[in-house]
C-alpha cells in the first residue's frame, strides 16, 4: 500500500459503514467446551452418586444434564438446604461455551453467582430425582466404606500402632463401625463367616493403589491384567486368603489423606473420633474374642455361618470358666 493510499483511507469519514463491518475474528481461538468447578459438601456428592449409580449414569454427565435442562426452562434460583455445610468436595463439569455464556448471563440477571446458581439447581433436580426413583437421601449420603477404612487405620488401637492385621478382622470391626452409626439397610450380609461386604475388599483395593497403605505405590490407570482380575474377584467373594496375613495400615501419603477428610468438615471430625473410641473398645488382642462379640451382638448376620458352632461353643466356655 502506497503512502498516498494508507493517507486516504485514514481521512475518509467510516461512521456510514461502521456498524456493517463484520467483527474482527479473536486473536486466540475459543476452545469448544470450558469447565466449571463447583465446591459441594461431601454429602452432596455422594447423593449424586447414588442418583447417577441408580440410573447407570456417569455422576458428572448426570451433574450437566440438570444444568443445561434448567437452562432451557429458564428455571427459577432456589434456596440451598446444605448452604451453612462446609464444601469440602469439588465436581468438575464441561459445558459447551454457548450454555456457559447462558449460564452467567442468567446468574446476572437473578443477582447471583453462577457458581451457586449451577450448584442450586443441581441440588433442586437431585431431590425430584430421589423422589423419583425412592432413594432415601440419608442413606445415600453414609460416608462410603472407603472414608470409614480410612478413618479407622488412623486412629490408633489398643496396642498403641495402627495396624490392623488380617482381612477378617478389618471385616469385622468395619462391621461394627457400620452397625454403631446405622443400623439400617446395612452394606454387610450374612455369609460364611459371619458379617462381610465386598465393600470392604474393594476399599483396602483401593487404597492401596492410591499408594496409601504400607508398602504400596500410587500406579498409574491401566488395563488391569487377567490374574489382577481374578484376584480381584476372589478378594470380592472373601476368597483371598493372602489377605488373611496380610497387614492394613496407612502410611505417610495415607495418614495425611486421612487428616485431610477429618478436618474437611465437623461432622467428619466427629466420625474420626466416634471411630477412634470403637476401635479403642472393639480391637481387642485375641481375633476369636472379637469375633464372639460380634457374633452374640448381632446374631441376624450369623445364619449362613460356616463356624457358628465352634463360636457358640467359645461363648459357651467363656461364661462357664
Amino acid at each position: 500500500m502506497t503512502r498516498d493510499r494508507r493517507d486516504a483511507l485514514l481521512d475518509q469519514d467510516w461512521s456510514a459503514v461502521w456498524e456493517t463491518l463484520p467483527e474482527a475474528p479473536p486473536l486466540v481461538a475459543r476452545p469448544k467446551t470450558a469447565q466449571i468447578t463447583l465446591r459441594i459438601p461431601t454429602r452432596l456428592l455422594s447423593r449424586i452418586k447414588a442418583v447417577a449409580a441408580a440410573k447407570s449414569l456417569p455422576y458428572h454427565a448426570l451433574a450437566r444434564a440438570w444444568i443445561l435442562d434448567a437452562l432451557r426452562t429458564s428455571a427459577p434460583p432456589v434456596n440451598s438446604a446444605i448452604a451453612d455445610e462446609p464444601h469440602a468436595e469439588q465436581l468438575n463439569i464441561k459445558l459447551d461455551n454457548e450454555s456457559l455464556d447462558v449460564l452467567k448471563k442468567r446468574a446476572d440477571v437473578l443477582r447471583r453467582p453462577y457458581h451457586r446458581l449451577a450448584r442450586e439447581w443441581i441440588e433442586a433436580a437431585l431431590t425430584r430425582e430421589e423422589e423419583s426413583i425412592g432413594i432415601d437421601p440419608s442413606l445415600a449420603a453414609r460416608p462410603a466404606i472407603k472414608d470409614l477404612m480410612v478413618l479407622l487405620l488412623h486412629s490408633p488401637g489398643r496396642r498403641g500402632d495402627d495396624a490392623i492385621r488380617g482381612m477378617t478382622r478389618l471385616q469385622k470391626l468395619l462391621f461394627v463401625v457400620e452397625q454403631k452409626l446405622a443400623s439400617e439397610r446395612s452394606r454387610f450380609y450374612a455369609y460364611n463367616f459371619g458379617p462381610f461386604s465386598e465393600e470392604v475388599n474393594d476399599a483396602a483395593h483401593a487404597l492401596q493403589l492410591a499408594g496409601f497403605l504400607t508398602g504400596s505405590e500410587a500406579v498409574t490407570a491401566q488395563p488391569p491384567s487377567f490374574a489382577e482380575i481374578i484376584a480381584t474377584a476372589e478378594g470380592r467373594s472373601g476368597q483371598d486368603d493372602e489377605a488373611e496375613g496380610q497387614e492394613f495400615a496407612l502410611n505417610e501419603r495415607g495418614h495425611a489423606a486421612a487428616e485431610r477428610l477429618r478436618k474437611s468438615s465437623r461432622a467428619y471430625d466427629q466420625l474420626f473420633a466416634y471411630i477412634r473410641q470403637l476401635r479403642q473398645e472393639w480391637d481387642t488382642a485375641s481375633l476369636n474374642r472379637l469375633v464372639d462379640r460380634v457374633y452374640e451382638d448381632w446374631p441376624n448376620f450369623t445364619d449362613k455361618s460356616l463356624i457358628k458352632g465352634k463360636v457358640e461353643a467359645r461363648s459357651v466356655r467363656r461364661r462357664r470358666s
